[in-house]
């Protein structure tokens, strides 16, 4: 009980001055104050868990917390000894436990299992929204528009995101979502593909959450209200979090040139098909109705404040929330009395202490840890209700049913620590029985929708033969590879040609806009670097190879692309770049060595003649 009490203290002193914080930094920027919101998250989920690796640092609780449970000890044999003779008394005999007729448990255990059941339901909710995006994915189709792949592509260069991510489409959402921290997704609903005028800036919020790993710190969120269900600062905390990474990736959005009012009319059309947060773990563009006044606002007013969150400040901002964190968590809360109780515990004063008409058990310190509490208080639970029921189903077994009460209880208390290792591990076990039946069936998904779309496995081998980093690409991609014209002579080709480790994106966009092996051939060997990119953007435009080529031979370097897409939109010819010099002619000599003087250039018109003199002149 103390327990519970004294982390209900810290999780208020830190969400508090989390809150506090954000609202002294109003004039930062979403990106500092998401990182503030978050880092004060962490603190607490580092606070639940802390107990478990680091050493404890206890201080005596106050009056209020409780006082410390009188010291019961063992019936030992007294030894007398009185000049040679010695005399042992041996303890009196225990008395028989009677199991009760009815399921009572204590205060303390009635307090635990009303604390770890909400918080268990909330963390199987959780576990419940990630398997509904493993299986969403499978289900999923990937997107070939061309649209769709150039708007992906030129979001990833613009935010400097190097990494993969697949494009899919689904007709189970309501609007767009993302997720994922290694290969992330972004997928699109049907209407959302159809409104093409919109991907610029579609794409642009779902990449700025990939980019910021916004997904990581959604769990993170989802993990401490879970943690902390109680305690309505925390949930405070979590909603601002939320509202922060949003605003964060609308300023993403607005610095890749996307114009505020048509975002905030993209935002107010999306807000009628909001998802439902609680049973999908993923980010969306859709602003729920509560935040959708707040991010339009702050998206029409061009004095907000929208830099990243600067490296000193989110250094500052970590440190800081150690420096609390630490000592909060190491903090154990002991019961009043405890020190005064081992001070005058010596071993004759235990020994009057002792009282003989109980039973002795082995005082255990309860777990200061919430992973322990949870498991503990699940386990009491179950317990309960099992004990609840076999005391009001079986009426002619009221002595059985008592003994097995009393030896459940007696284990209870000797081995909780190993109670609650049990049930983590049958949880562990539980989710990798949903893991791998949830692979199974993706599995079985993926075989169809390939058979289906007249998917080989020779097919697929020649593929991965030319382009082995489709290794880890999942099978039902290879039916958008071959909706789109990608057959094994032209993955054969690119890779003939220099590029022999695309991967689905790299290989769909250049099937996409018609990059062909010659054209890849006829670029490198006018100079052009093999980097994909420099080559879409080429392609894209229209520029032949003939062009840099001649641009080469006129002494201009080929390496800047960028250069040369904007030579030829303007119309620059090769001719334009060549500058003719001519050289000056040798100086001409007499025959004495000197100098001559220059000959009368024959083109230069005659001097005119002097002027006569005037007869009135005198």
């Amino acid at each position: 009980m103390q327990v519970l009490i004294a982390i209900a203290l810290k999780s208020l002193l830190i969400a508090g001055l989390t809150l506090g914080l954000l609202s002294l930094l109003k004039q930062r920027s979403a990106a500092e104050r998401s990182w503030v919101a978050h880092i004060g998250l962490l603190a607490l989920v580092i606070m639940a868990f802390a107990p478990l690796v680091i050493p404890t640092w206890r201080v005596e609780a106050p009056a209020l917390l409780g006082s410390a449970p009188p010291i019961e000890a063992a019936a030992q044999p007294a030894t007398l000894t009185t000049g040679d003779a010695t005399l042992t008394t041996a303890p009196k005999a225990l008395p028989e436990i009677k199991a009760p007729s009815r399921v009572s448990i204590s205060l303390a255990a009635a307090a635990t299992a009303a604390y770890a059941i909400p918080s268990a339901v909330l963390l199987f909710v959780t576990f419940l929204a990630l398997a509904r995006l493993v299986a969403l994915r499978a289900r999923a189709d990937v997107l070939v528009d061309g649209h769709w792949l150039s708007a992906l592509a030129r979001a990833q260069r613009r935010m400097g995101f190097k990494h993969g991510t697949a494009l899919l489409t689904s007709n189970e959402l309501a609007s767009p979502i993302s997720w994922g921290l290694m290969r992330p997704v972004i997928v699109l609903n049907d209407r959302a593909v159809e409104a093409a005028s919109e991907a610029e800036a579609i794409i642009a919020h779902e990449l700025a959450h990939v980019a910021r790993m916004d997904w990581v710190k959604l769990l993170l969120a989802r993990i401490a209200t879970a943690l902390f269900w109680f305690n309505p600062l925390v949930w405070v905390l979590a909603r601002e979090a939320h509202q922060l990474r949003e605003e964060a990736a609308d300023d993403a959005v607005l610095a890749s040139d996307i114009v505020d009012t048509d975002y905030a009319q993209l935002l107010v059309g999306v807000a009628r098909h909001e998802c439902p947060g609680l049973l999908l773990g993923a980010n969306g563009v859709a602003p729920s109705k509560s935040s959708l006044a707040r991010r339009v606002a702050r998206v029409l007013d061009g004095k907000s404040v929208r830099g990243p969150a600067a490296r000193s400040f989110a250094m500052g901002v970590f440190v800081g929330a150690v420096l609390i964190a630490a000592p909060l968590a190491a903090l154990t809360l002991t019961p009043g009395g405890t020190k005064k109780a081992a001070e005058s515990g010596s071993p004759k004063a235990a020994l009057a202490q002792v009282d003989t008409s109980k039973p002795y058990y082995s005082p255990s310190e309860p777990p200061a840890d919430l992973a322990h509490i949870i498991a503990s208080g699940v386990s009491t639970s179950v317990q309960t209700a099992k004990a609840a029921v076999a005391v009001d189903s079986v009426d002619d077994a009221q002595q059985a049913r008592a003994e097995a009460f009393a030896e459940a209880a007696r284990a209870a208390r000797e081995a909780r620590q190993d109670a609650a290792d049990n049930a983590k591990d049958a949880m562990k076990e539980a989710r990798n029985v949903m893991r791998v039946t949830l692979a199974s069936n993706g599995r079985i998904d993926q075989a169809m929708k390939m058979r289906a779309a007249g998917i080989s496995s020779d097919y697929v081998n020649a593929i991965l033969a030319t382009q082995p980093r489709l290794r880890s690409t999942e099978a039902a991609n290879f039916a958008g590879l071959k909706a789109i014209g990608v057959s094994p002579e032209y993955a054969r080709e690119l890779a003939a040609a220099g590029f022999r480790n695309l991967d689905l994106n790299d290989l769909t966009t250049a099937r996409a806009i018609g990059l062909e092996g010659a054209y890849v051939s006829g670029m490198a060997s006018a100079g052009v670097p093999l980097r994909l990119n420099d080559y879409v953007k080429l392609r894209t435009v229209g520029v032949p190879v003939s062009y840099v080529t001649s641009i080469r031979r006129a002494g201009y370097s080929v390496t800047d692309t960028d250069k040369i897409v904007e030579m030829w939109a303007v119309g620059v010819k090769p001719d334009d770049l060549r500058v003719r010099v001519q050289p000056p002619a040798p100086p001409r000599t007499s025959r004495m060595g000197l100098p001559a003087a220059a000959p009368p250039n024959r083109r230069s018109p005659p001097a005119p003649p002097a002027p006569r003199p005037d007869p009135d002149d005198g």
